[in-house]
């Protein structure tokens, strides 16, 4: 009895190291430059995907835009939440403070060898995002 306790709570164990190793797999983890094109300016950003605990983090970094939508100063402030990958997909929510106030958009995408596309959906329509490995 106590070697069937024991076996079963050393391969739980077991699974649960193993959960963090398999995500270190994930080819969407790492440093990403992208740009989104649209009708106000091309949008580029640093995307971080990492593995923090038994999840998943994205950090992004807007560079100044171009074009005559464009937003000069300081970056607006955001919020990420409903990070998911599975294998080279993902998907996160992403909550923007702008002057015209909170705009809410969702990303969802892949990632190819050193590739990454994506669309975003937001209040203007959905925004396709391109992407490439940072080194």
């Amino acid at each position: 009895m106590f070697k069937t306790v024991r076996l079963a709570a050393l391969a739980m164990g077991a699974s649960l190291i193993a959960v963090p190793a398999a995500a270190q797999d994930s080819p969407v983890l790492g440093t990403w430059n992208t740009e989104a094109v649209t009708d106000f300016g091309t949008f580029a950003a640093t995307m971080i995907v990492a593995v923090e605990g038994d999840g998943y983090t994205v950090e992004i970094v807007d560079v100044p835009g171009e074009g005559p939508g464009a937003q000069a100063g300081p970056p607006m402030e955001s919020a990420i939440s409903d990070v998911s990958v599975d294998g080279s997909t993902f998907s996160f929510k992403r909550s923007l403070t702008t002057p015209q106030g909170p705009m809410d958009l969702s990303y969802t995408g892949s990632v190819e060898g050193d590739a990454l596309t994506a669309t975003v959906a937001s209040g203007f329509g959905d925004i396709p995002v391109t992407g490439t490995r940072a080194e």
